[in-house]
């Protein structure tokens, strides 16, 4: 480990959640489908796939990753920690689907078990045999133990420990200099007095005279939020000529197309200066490359519509934004002003996941393809995916039907990806002649 890296704990097994994990924790506790904060893959194989050699696979993951044998008690005093074990199982087992339900709903139903956050496992792996040489592999990890960059880092190895187990040879894998306790320990220390009180200063100044751009969520935050999600395509030349913009402006793809989801949002609730949300990763340090665990949080993010600008400019204010509340990302989430945090107002969220960001399964003999695993409930009052891969893009809207009526979200979409077009169009127009009058989102 590095000098200037995190220092290991020297108090044993048990260890701070995180700020990161604290929030996360509280939301688990919260949600009576003890299931919410989780997140599920499910990969269909064609071809002769080694259970035994999975399994072994399997062990090996969780003797290298921490996390994969953490849970999460009470201390005396009330307080979670984290209880590192010194030895947990990942059983590989059959999904039942004995009713003769559709394979995706079986798949579904065994993602969606309630995690006990106190006992654990709090990753699951499951297998459904669909065909003489085909099945389904589901895995469910809970977000307290790995983040959506994990996900990168689990498949890799994962596929990496089954070729070495099926050869009977050690998986060749960097060295870890650090595990997510050693990270959190590290985050704890970062996050002085005098930091804090910076960091608020400069998120009051931020966030002033700007809010969130929907309504009011729904009234009962314990109750399970029934959930839809849409899926539409963005167009190839579209997601071209998008590139070509954010490179001959100078900016990220994601200032682009956070500056059009935010200009939708303004115009839908008739706000000049708002706010949206966004996932970012506090992997800083090049030691949290291959790491496993919670290391991402929601960072609010100002849009400034003021003035009718052109698009061009709007994507350079919505990048400088994007630098400078990633430069003070650090405050926890609970500590942000209270315009965001105090459940007044929705928080739309934009999550862009560029090509590779997300990892893909690769398995010796056996052709892997994803699927996508419906569900019936939501974690987020409105999420926005862009979802990059090499020949398209695929682009989500994720909401609570409580908060975001069905045709909202479908009309939302459409717009998103007609002004996507237009911008790909027209870049130097003004938002004015880009957006056409919209119907008001129910406030």
């Amino acid at each position: 480990m590095k000098s200037d890296g995190p220092a290991a704990p020297a108090d044993g097994t048990l260890f701070p959640l995180s700020h990161l994990q604290r929030r996360l924790w509280s939301l688990h506790t919260l949600d009576p489908t003890r299931a919410l904060q989780s997140t599920a893959r499910c990969f269909q194989l064609d071809g002769r796939l080694d259970t035994g050699a999975l399994q072994r696979a399997l062990e090996h993951l969780v003797e290298r990753h921490e996390p994969l044998r953490t849970v999460f008690p009470l201390s005396a005093s009330g307080e979670p920690v984290q209880l590192v074990l010194p030895a947990a199982a990942l059983p590989l087992g059959p999904l039942d689907c004995r009713s003769g339900g559709e394979p995706l709903l079986c798949a579904r139903a065994f993602a969606e078990q309630p995690f006990n956050s106190e006992r654990g496992p709090l990753a699951r792996v499951g297998v459904l045999r669909t065909g003489p040489d085909q099945l389904l592999l589901v895995l469910a990890v809970h977000l307290l133990v790995a983040d959506g960059w994990s996900w990168n880092v689990l498949l890799r190895e994962l596929a990496a420990c089954y070729a070495a187990a099926l050869t009977g040879t050690d998986p060749q894998l960097p060295e870890l200099p650090l595990q997510y306790a050693d990270w959190a320990h590290w985050q704890h220390g970062r996050l002085t007095e005098a930091r804090r009180r910076e960091l608020h200063r400069w998120w009051d100044l931020e966030l002033d005279g700007a809010a969130p751009g929907l309504g009011p969520p729904a009234d009962d935050t314990t109750a399970a939020k029934p959930g839809r999600t849409v899926t539409r395509y963005l167009d190839t030349g579209t997601q071209e000529a998008l590139r070509a913009l954010a490179r001959r402006e100078g900016v990220s793809l994601f200032a682009v197309l956070a500056a059009a989801f935010g200009a939708v949002i303004g115009r839908r609730s008739r706000r000049e200066e708002l706010v949206i949300g966004t996932p970012v990763a506090h992997r800083d340090l090049p030691e949290t490359e291959h790491l496993l665990g919670f290391l991402v949080g929601t960072l609010p993010l100002r849009v400034d519509l003021t003035g009718d600008p052109p698009f061009t400019e709007l994507a350079h204010r919505t990048a400088t934004a994007a630098r400078r509340a990633f430069a003070h990302k650090d405050l926890p989430w609970e500590e942000l002003p209270g315009q965001v945090t105090a459940g007044r107002q929705t928080l739309p969220t934009l999550a862009h996941h560029p090509v590779g960001s997300t990892g893909s399964l690769a398995l010796p003999g056996c052709r892997v393809s994803e699927l996508d695993l419906p569900t019936g409930a939501s974690r987020f009052d409105l999420t926005l995916r862009l979802r990059e891969h090499s020949r398209y893009s695929s682009v989500r809207v994720e909401h609570d039907t409580r908060v975001v009526a069905p045709d909202e979200a479908d009309d939302l979409i459409s717009g998103y990806l007609a002004l996507l077009d237009r911008v790909a169009l027209r870049s130097t127009a003004r938002l004015s002649e880009l957006l056409p009058p919209h119907r008001l989102l129910t406030p």
